[in-house]
């Protein structure tokens, strides 16, 4: 049995699209990136970060079987795509769906799975000046040493400049991380 079925269909189909439109969402976060060119790079980490989590064994089995999901389902990704400006109401849905159904290590997972998508998004465009150090260790490894820290950093004013986000982005991840909180 997957980790999918325990949830109704419609419930599948928020968790999933969840994995995607945090993505979305935070890209359009920052309009103010150079157009088109941002948009491609940070969609790309989308895919390659969703890749990582579907592969990972410290996401958790639902969270991987989640962005394999998100993944597979390509054909819904437009319509998604015209989804965005619920994600945070989606959010607090899911979190709620997962607190439901899940145990502590899931539900704690999946808030992690999201904040990780969201912000490797967010540091995907300026990537590109620190790349080689970012390829050396690899992006879930610098989340991996922040992630003591993580929660305080998002909600820091300060810390787009340690992310290397914008303040807009920093405030979108500080507005996702008090939804899962809250």
């Amino acid at each position: 049995m997957s980790e999918l079925e325990r949830f109704l269909p419609a419930d599948q189909e928020l968790l999933v699209s969840l994995f995607y439109r945090i993505g979305q969402w935070m890209s359009q976060a920052d309009d103010t990136d150079a157009g088109e060119d941002s948009e491609q790079i940070e969609e790309a980490q989308m895919f390659k970060i969703l890749n990582k989590l579907a592969q990972s064994k410290n996401a958790g089995l639902l969270c991987s079987e989640i962005a394999t999901e998100a993944l597979r389902q390509k054909g819904s990704w437009d319509r998604w795509s015209k989804q965005i400006d619920s994600v945070l109401d989606d959010v607090s849905r899911a979190k709620h769906l997962i607190k439901g159904q899940s145990n502590q290590q899931e539900f704690v997972a999946f808030g992690k799975s999201l904040v990780t998508i969201a912000t490797a998004v967010a540091r995907a465009y300026r990537e590109a000046e620190d790349s080689e150090q970012d390829e050396e260790k690899g992006f879930l490894g610098w989340l991996s040493e922040k992630k003591d820290h993580a929660v305080l950093a998002l909600t820091d004013a300060e810390a787009h400049k340690d992310l290397n986000i914008s303040p807009a982005e920093d405030s979108a991840l500080t507005e996702l991380v008090m939804t899962l909180k809250g």
